[in-house]
């Protein structure tokens, strides 16, 4: 269930809170069972984000870390530069990115705040599907971004013509970290396939007879004999199978939303970064829960 909450809001959310309920107490002097009731508020609250806080570091954690050539099948980590094939930018600031979202709200200038309130709605949201490239200095793989949660991008804000546009984007060229599934699954080269690809190969080898003759007229009687074709066709079939090897290895991998309760996760911060994030504030919350804890047994 925590993997529906996104760490931007939660911490802000649990502390608000905290911070209301008690801001309310102590402005109206509120009796003691309500400072009992904001005790035990606090005790949950803080428990239930010391549990989140915990559980994404240890989600993290457990995927293995990996280059792209040498990551296997499954759970990883990858850390790399990541880019497009196809240039991609923001819908409104055109801003070279790897992935962005962007709403635009009807924001009228008025001196009453509720008119603005009201005034204040969504007239267009789009996010961006494309996949994108991950690389590092072993390979790379394509991201595809569908389902995923993307902290730590850069973000937008500006007023236009009684419009607010808001943009929030992964710069290209960037590095980025991303925890998901990656498929090394290569697509298999069946006889079919390998024969059509050896017969084109030798047709454009045909096209060429002088280079024909120079590889593989061996007897020099300016002629290719059947032996002479075996071995031209031998030579076909390994460069058709070493290419498509290479081919595979280098650009095949795919990392997408795994299946379960796993983390799905692009951020624009280190795996070292985001650990050290959760254990500040699981710390913070740990203390935080340590003091509603002597608050209450104080109170009751």
């Amino acid at each position: 269930m925590f993997q529906r909450f996104k760490t931007r809001h939660f911490n802000f959310i649990c502390l608000g809170l905290l911070l209301a309920a008690t801001a309310w107490a102590y402005v109206n002097h509120a009796q003691r069972i309500y400072w009992v009731y904001i005790a035990l508020s606090g005790v949950l609250v803080s428990t239930l984000a010391s549990v989140f806080h915990y559980w994404r570091y240890l989600k993290i954690s457990e995927a293995p870390i990996s280059s792209i050539s040498s990551a296997a099948q499954g759970y990883v980590e990858l850390y790399g530069k990541a880019s497009t094939e196809k240039p991609l930018v923001t819908p409104y600031h055109g801003i070279p990115c790897v992935w962005f979202r962007a709403w635009v709200f009807s924001n009228p200038q008025s001196n009453h705040h509720a008119q603005q309130l009201l005034d204040n709605r969504l007239l267009d949201y789009q996010e961006s599907q494309s996949p994108f490239i991950l690389q590092d200095d072993s390979g790379r793989c394509v991201v595809n971004p569908t389902g995923a949660e993307v902290i730590y991008y850069q973000a937008r804000t500006w007023r236009k013509n009684n419009h607010r546009y808001v943009e929030e984007y992964l710069p290209a060229h960037q590095s980025i970290y991303v925890i998901g599934a990656l498929d090394t699954r290569k697509d298999n080269l069946d006889a079919k396939r390998l024969n059509q690809q050896v017969s084109a190969h030798l047709a454009a080898l045909k096209q060429t007879p002088s280079r024909l003759l120079h590889l593989y007229d061996h007897d020099l009687n300016g002629e290719i004999d059947m032996h002479e074709w075996e071995l031209a066709r031998q030579d076909a079939i390994h460069q058709v199978t070493s290419a498509h090897a290479m081919q595979a290895h280098t650009s095949s991998f795919v990392l997408s939303k795994p299946a379960g309760q796993q983390l799905f996760l692009i951020s624009a911060k280190s795996p070292l970064q985001l650990r050290k994030n959760h254990l500040q504030w699981l710390a913070a919350f740990m203390a935080l829960l340590t003091l509603f804890v002597a608050a209450y047994i104080q109170l009751a």
